[in-house]
Formats: structure tokens, sequence, C-alpha cells
């Protein structure tokens, strides 16, 4: 069995960083998020850039997107 390799294991310089659709309308509480080349995805917070980010592999975030979009319960309020 091999070893999962860890999604924060990018060049913090070779993020793009873009404004995630799932984001308010731009009035300073949009999440931002950044795609890898394998599928690992950082998120982070465009009010503080500089405050530590999230990182999910490709599984994790294909996961993570499938229960907001068939509204899973455990993600609302």
């Amino acid at each position: 069995m091999s070893e999962k390799h860890d999604p924060y294991d990018h060049d913090p310089a070779d993020a793009e960083w873009v404004k995630s659709p799932f984001s308010g309308d731009g009035n300073g509480d949009c999440v931002i998020i950044s795609r890898f080349d394998n599928g690992d995805v950082w998120v982070g917070d465009d009010k503080n850039p500089n405050r530590p980010h999230l990182a999910f592999d490709q599984a994790e975030w294909t996961a993570f997107v499938q229960a907001i979009e068939t509204r899973d319960p455990r993600f609302t309020a």
C-alpha cells in the first residue's frame, strides 16, 4: 500500500488564487481557492491571505463539493 501524499506539499509561489464560485458577492467574505495539476486544492480567506490555508487532495475535495451540492445536513446551519 502506498503512502498518501501531503496536499500541503506545494510551493506557495505556485498557488494561483481565484475567488470560489461558492463565495459571496465581493463584500470581503470570499473564499479563494488554488488548484494544482495533481488535483490538490488549497482553500484560503481573501480578507486574510496570510492566514494558514486548508489543503485537500483530489478525493477529499470531490467528497466535500459533492456534500455541498447534495445539501448534506452536516454542512447546513
